[in-house]
């Protein structure tokens, strides 16, 4: 999250987006005044070269790597505030000028679906490290979310209203406010130097912070025709945004 009076925009880090890339590439701009305007990483760094730093030395924090400070809505909550918690607090006027990330929605849930089964295999293993067997939660783990379907239907069906999955599925749109200007998480690197460059700032490199070796075809080779479609319907919102910031440079 970053609110930027000396330059007049925000910009607000919807999950799974590439949004941390996308707040670096405004820290290392020029266009922030870290002394006094606002922005807010994961982890507790004293200041976003710390951070940097952090991620050059450990592979653009590889998620299967990450330690427990840079991952998960808790650590990710101030990073990630939403438009209506940042103007709820008072920390930016609502008609600001916006940016944000965007993601297809279908490649977005596929994401989701990697990590989480990334974490749920960490904890599995470090059990059977342990005590020589996995849990119940492991197993029953396994059997809800190591197939798209399955996962699917226990986020969607089954537990669409557990907290954690509430706040996990929440739709990109629900970050930002209508009159956003949103980069494709394809194209972060143009539409930054874009944006940028026009207010006079600069662009030095290609940022890639989390970038991972997701790979989401098996997710969306096996995820049923009907389920790709209800996902379309319940983010239709945020995959018509996604058309209209992809068309920009493609």
């Amino acid at each position: 999250m970053i609110i930027c009076n000396s330059n007049n925009f925000a910009v607000t880090r919807a999950q799974k987006t590439g949004g941390a890339s996308l707040e670096v590439y405004f820290l290392e701009s020029g266009l922030v005044d870290t002394d006094n305007d606002i922005y807010t990483l994961e982890g507790g760094f004293a200041n976003w070269e710390e951070f940097k730093a952090y991620s050059d030395a450990h592979d653009n924090l590889k998620y299967s790597e990450l330690p427990r400070n840079l991952y998960g809505y808790d650590y990710l909550k101030y990073a990630q505030k939403t438009y209506a918690e940042i103007i709820a607090d008072g920390q930016a006027p609502a008609d600001m000028p916006w940016v944000g990330t965007i993601r297809h929605p279908l490649y977005w849930l596929a994401s989701l679906y990697y990590y989480a089964n990334v974490r749920r295999k960490i904890i599995a293993q470090e059990h059977m490290a342990e005590t020589g067997k996995y849990t119940p939660d492991d197993i029953w783990n396994e059997k809800h979310m190591a197939e798209p379907d399955a996962s699917w239907d226990l986020v969607f069906v089954e537990m669409p209203e557990d907290p954690n999955i509430k706040d996990s599925l929440k739709s990109q749109s629900s970050y930002y406010p209508d009159h956003v200007q949103l980069f494709n998480i394809e194209n972060i690197h143009e539409h930054a130097t874009e944006f940028i460059t026009a207010k006079g700032g600069t662009v030095t490199e290609r940022i890639e912070i989390r970038k991972s070796s997701n790979n989401p075809t098996y997710y969306l080779d096996n995820l049923s025709a009907d389920r790709k479609q209800k996902t379309l319907e319940i983010y239709e919102k945020d995959f018509i945004a996604w058309e209209k910031a992809y068309a920009r440079f493609n």
